[in-house]
């Protein structure tokens, strides 16, 4: 069975006529207690992801072919996160001039002369 990958997108046997399809070697068989994934446009044998713990979880790190432990990002609790105060921006003339804000002139009104 041949199988044709879409640039790096997972094996399949059937193709259409799109430019961007290459054959790519068959699936390996995966030994007892293995697994086999198509990752970053290769066959990869590799162990089953482990199970997360609490405030942690494995990713798999294509670079050293291993899964690594990481930590989730911490967030502030919501009590800890200041009031945000919004303060209006100062129309300036170059903000103006490229028509950043809206700015509507003022109408001109025509004054009579005293000649």
């Amino acid at each position: 069975m041949t199988l044709y990958s879409f640039k790096g997108h997972y094996p399949v046997e059937v193709i259409d006529n799109n430019k961007g399809w290459y054959e790519v070697p068959a699936k390996p068989e995966a030994p007892e207690g293995k697994q086999v994934a198509w990752l970053n446009g290769e066959w990869v044998v590799r162990d089953p992801k482990p199970e997360d713990r609490p405030g942690y979880q494995w990713n798999w790190n294509h670079s050293e072919m291993a899964w690594v432990e990481c930590e989730y990002a911490q967030t502030a609790p919501v009590d800890d996160i200041p009031e945000m105060v919004l303060e209006p921006t100062p129309v300036t003339a170059s903000a103006a001039i490229s028509n950043e804000f809206d700015i509507v002139a003022p109408e001109v009104v025509p004054q009579d002369s005293e000649d």
